[in-house]
């Protein structure tokens, strides 16, 4: 017996995944409308003398200058893909709107991904020596010693870069964050539950915390914790998302179909004097 089939005009594609990145920090005023590079400058901290009450021409001791420093600041993440469709499967295919159906995956799937993970491995880049508080997995189940760490975490970043608890953001990965919440007195209580725009927990010691796809924290990196103002988070010049990095040609020369160009061409940076505001819970 013949059994008929057909084609379901529903495409399957992956489930949507939101940026754990994007949505918590800004560019903190450093524009790069029209610009490629900019320079940021500071200055180092002068040195105290003991005033010199005999003296009547050096009483402040020695004289030096105030020189800025510059921190250069240049576009580097610049992400492409190309994908070509024939008219024929687009004609012979029940899906409707096929090629922009294909492109809306592969901003969830791949673009989006690869940006979280490479702005999150900036911040990790730029996080003193100092600022990383020591977990083996193997305390995980130790009463207090997750809790404990990230507290610790947070006052290195507190001590050492002036962050204030307010303006932090911590980037727990799945792993740490469901060990954290199986210890059920890890907060205490449920203010700031709400507070955090995806995550399990809101906020933990005052820090909003968003659970991060382990794969996206590098090697041995649990969490990270960031003061929002020491981070520029440029915002992209090409997003796949809009009409500059999304480009759909109708008409290709030499081949009967469409062509799907997206970009995505932006960067994420940690300003200098403000690094000391970074600090990690890692595995050693």
């Amino acid at each position: 017996m013949a059994y008929g089939r057909s084609t379901s005009s529903i495409m399957d594609i992956p489930l949507k995944r939101k940026s754990i990145f994007t949505p918590y920090v800004g560019d903190n005023g450093y524009r790069f409308e029209g610009k490629n590079t900019i320079y940021v400058l500071s200055n180092a901290n002068g040195t105290l003398a003991a005033y010199d009450e005999a003296s009547a021409t050096a009483p402040f001791g020695a004289v030096t200058l105030a020189t800025p420093t510059e921190q250069e600041l240049v576009l580097a993440y610049n992400q492409s893909m190309i994908q070509r469709i024939q008219h024929t499967q687009i004609q012979d295919t029940p899906v409707s709107a096929y090629a922009k159906k294909w492109a809306v995956q592969q901003v969830y799937e791949v673009f989006i991904p690869a940006h979280d993970a490479y702005s999150l491995a900036k911040l990790v880049s730029a996080r003193p020596g100092g600022n990383k508080e020591v977990l083996a997995a193997a305390s995980w189940t130790t009463p207090q010693a997750m809790s404990l760490a990230f507290g610790t975490a947070i006052n290195l970043a507190r001590t050492n870069g002036k962050a204030e608890a307010n303006s932090m953001i911590s980037w727990l990965s799945y792993d740490f964050s469901a060990a954290l919440a199986s210890q059920i007195n890890f907060t205490g209580s449920d203010q700031g539950y709400k507070d955090s725009m995806s995550g399990y927990l809101g906020k933990h010691k005052g820090v909003k915390c968003v659970e991060t796809p382990t794969a996206y924290m590098g090697s041995g990196v649990h969490v990270i914790f960031a003061d929002k103002r020491a981070i520029v988070a440029v915002k992209p010049k090409m997003s796949p998302t809009d009409g500059k990095g999304y480009v759909v040609l109708d008409k290709v020369p030499g081949f009967s179909g469409v062509e799907i160009q997206l970009r995505d061409r932006g960067d994420t940076f940690v300003l200098n004097k403000k690094a000391a505001a970074i600090s990690t819970i890692e595995e050693s």
